[in-house]
């Protein structure tokens, strides 16, 4: 077999091009720290690192979503909590206001704080968030929540709820709505109203109380009197039930029906009645303004003050109802905080095992990787030392 003089010099110029390209391999597999260079290095490993940085895109978007969540849920709790200390004030000054000692001027002043007040709740509840969306409008959140409509307010979102993707399969409430967060208490004790009609005569002073199982209708209470010796007749009348309960009022006496309890003081006139209705939803904006507008109008009678705290002592339930709905909207908005640190956690446990499947797959070992650059070194110095000797072998040195 005859091998060519040129044959060699390319086989040997082929041996150290081949031995510098494994060499170059190796260095740059050490210079990255990756065994991976492309995919047709090991193509099932390239796909699975494919599927798994995905994974991690994934998780990254969702601790992304967790901070805004996070946002979201904390300025919330921030307008709650301060709703919390303006609910709290007005019920101080509505402790303040329900006093004998008070004067039309001096409940008047604090009617116009009341007044400034609930301008305050009404600021709270239109709060913006980063975006300059209204966070308690719903979807609709270029519009202001609530607004001013003649004596009342009105909400302008409407029902929707924000979620945010905070893991696969597991989406987080990061808003709620302003009417269930500002319209979604209950009046009076949360399950009855106590309402004192402006036509009674007497001065009495009425308290009400009832039990979770009290029969669920409106009654009407009425006072009676035939002649001015005669003992005062009680009767309870039930939309539902007709004729409830009916004796010989007592005062400083408590009475009870249906799991409602009245106690009266003073002397009712002959034929004042009291309503105890079922109790409704009532915004926390209408609530104080009822309580400001009874302040701004003067007392100049001995009734006019009985219905006064009445109707204060009634406020007065409806805003622990009030101040109890808030609360519980402050603990869900904590309950969220809280599952978002957990999920925090599961996010930052699920992605550290991705990249450690990652780097099983495509991280060099770097003593192997030492190893066997040294041992193409030598191989890409023998195949050059090899090249030089082969290169002397030509016949024609040998020719005289």
């Amino acid at each position: 077999m005859r091998i060519s003089s040129t044959e060699q010099f390319r086989q040997g110029i082929d041996s150290i091009l081949d031995q510098q390209a494994k060499l170059n391999r190796t260095q740059q597999q050490l210079a990255t720290g990756k065994k991976i260079l492309s995919p047709s290095d090991d193509p099932s490993a390239a796909t699975q690192i494919i599927k798994l940085s995905a994974l991690i895109a994934n998780n990254e978007q969702f601790d992304r979503n967790v901070g805004t969540a996070r946002n979201e849920l904390e300025q919330q709790e921030n307008v709650l909590a301060s709703s919390g200390n303006v609910l709290q004030r007005v019920r101080e000054l509505a402790i303040q206001a329900n006093n004998a000692t008070q004067s039309n001027q001096s409940r008047e002043t604090i009617g116009d704080e009341l007044q400034n007040l609930v301008d305050e709740l009404l600021q709270l509840s239109n709060t913006k968030n980063a975006s300059g969306e209204y966070i308690f409008s719903g979807y609709n959140s270029r519009t202001p929540a609530f607004a001013k409509s003649g004596t009342g307010y009105v909400f302008q979102g409407d029902q929707g709820q924000r979620l945010l993707q905070v893991a696969d399969g597991t989406q987080l409430a990061v808003r709620d709505n302003g009417s269930d967060v500002f319209e979604g208490m209950r009046s009076g004790d949360g399950r009855f109203t106590l309402v004192s009609p402006a036509t009674n005569t007497g001065g009495s002073l009425v308290t009400m109380t009832s039990t979770s199982d009290a029969d669920q209708e409106d009654y009407v209470i009425t006072f009676s009197q035939a002649n001015p010796d005669d003992d005062v007749i009680y009767s309870v009348i039930g939309s539902e039930s007709g004729a409830v309960s009916t004796g010989i009022y007592e005062a400083g006496a408590a009475f009870s029906f249906q799991g409602i309890t009245l106690e009266v003081e003073g002397a009712p006139g002959n034929g004042d009645s009291y309503q105890v209705n079922r109790s409704e939803r009532q915004g926390v904006f209408q609530t104080v303004r009822d309580i400001a507008d009874s302040l701004l109008s003067d007392v100049n009678t001995p009734e006019q003050a009985a219905k006064l705290a009445n109707d204060l002592s009634q406020s007065l339930s409806t805003l622990d109802q009030a101040l109890e709905h808030l609360q519980s909207r402050r603990t869900i908005v904590g309950n969220r905080l809280q599952a978002l640190d957990t999920r925090t956690n599961e996010n930052a446990d699920e992605r550290l095992t991705l990249e450690s499947n990652i780097s099983e797959l495509e991280d060099i070992d770097f003593a192997e990787a030492v190893s066997r650059l040294n041992l193409q070194s030598t191989a890409l110095q023998a195949a050059q030392q090899a090249y030089i000797k082969i290169q002397g072998l030509s016949l024609f040195n040998f020719i005289r």
